[in-house]
């Protein structure tokens, strides 16, 4: 199947417009219920080690934990989820991403950002949380937060 995209500017952001043959109907409507459907992850509880869906809206942070991920929600709760940092890379599309080798952060989340001690960029979020970036990542931090904030 090939697909085909055409920017047009005069579109509203928040509208996309697909042209396809009846045939494709069925594979357009599983797309659209994907697109369409809450993002959520699976993570695992450490107090009573039972399974959990979590909103990725509701996600602050990733941090590493060796070969686990902790999930750190805003009210302070913390999951945990089987997998390493690396592979929650797809999240981008989610506005999380990687502000240090140990961290993943949801820009959504951030309330400013300065820069810090040794010129190192400090990220400061809803609930007051302060994250250091690492030089490596600070440029795309800083561009994707002012991206957000135009």
């Amino acid at each position: 199947m090939n697909i085909n995209f055409t920017w047009v500017k005069e579109k509203a952001l928040n509208e996309i417009d697909i042209f396809a043959n009846p045939e494709n109907k069925t594979k357009l409507q599983q797309l659209e219920k994907h697109l369409n459907q809450a993002h959520e992850i699976v993570a695992v509880d450490p107090k009573n080690n039972r399974s959990i869906k979590i909103p990725l809206h509701q996600i602050e942070s990733f941090e590493t934990m060796g070969h686990l991920v902790r999930v750190n929600l805003p009210n302070q709760q913390t999951y945990i989820l089987q997998k390493r940092l690396k592979e929650l890379s797809y999240l981008e599309s989610q506005n999380f991403y990687r502000i240090n080798n140990s961290q993943m952060l949801n820009l959504k989340a951030v309330q400013s950002f300065q820069l810090g001690e040794h010129a190192r960029l400090e990220v400061h979020t809803k609930t007051s949380t302060a994250y250091v970036v690492s030089r490596h990542y600070a440029k795309n931090i800083k561009e994707r937060l002012s991206c957000s904030n135009n």
